[in-house]
């Protein structure tokens, strides 16, 4: 039996933009509407093929945010296409990140309140462009391309 890699993979972005949910949907398969604010830092880890991923999600307010990110294998920076400031949010993180040379993934979540958009695809495929990194668009309501996230990590 072979022994699975170990790989960490980071989500952050702005507060309410669905990062503990979006990693709640694709680790236990579970939406709750009544997710507190994420203070610190937390990991959660699920088997993935060959790879066990150990996700962190990763709070704004953390105060060594470069530590939590050290070693990561991939950093996905969420936004939340209601609110466009978690877009400003979202490049503000890429900015910081620049120097850093792990795999980076834009997420727009919240596709089911699309009608609310604030932002959408022509803004994360600018993003995209500028800082040569994939983006998607998501919900972790219904579960919307939440695993093609991570399968972009793998693959």
């Amino acid at each position: 039996m072979l022994t699975p890699k170990i790989w960490k993979v980071c989500v952050i972005g702005d507060k309410s933009v669905g990062k503990t949910s979006l990693i709640k949907r694709f680790v236990f398969d579970t939406f709750g509407e009544d997710n507190e604010e994420t203070l610190e830092s937390r990991a959660f880890k699920k088997k993935f093929g060959n790879i066990l991923l150990m996700i962190w999600d990763v709070s704004v307010y953390e105060e060594h945010i470069d530590r939590i990110l050290a070693g990561s294998k991939a950093i996905i920076i969420m936004g939340d296409i209601t609110r466009e400031e978690t877009y400003e949010t979202m490049e503000e993180l890429t900015k910081f990140l620049n120097g850093n040379k792990t795999k980076k993934i834009f997420v727009g979540n919240k596709s089911d309140l699309k009608y609310m958009a604030e932002f959408w695809k022509k803004e994360l495929e600018r993003l995209s462009k500028k800082y040569r990194s994939p983006y998607m668009i998501s919900s972790a309501k219904t579960g919307e391309n939440v695993e093609e996230v991570f399968r972009m990590i793998i693959g």
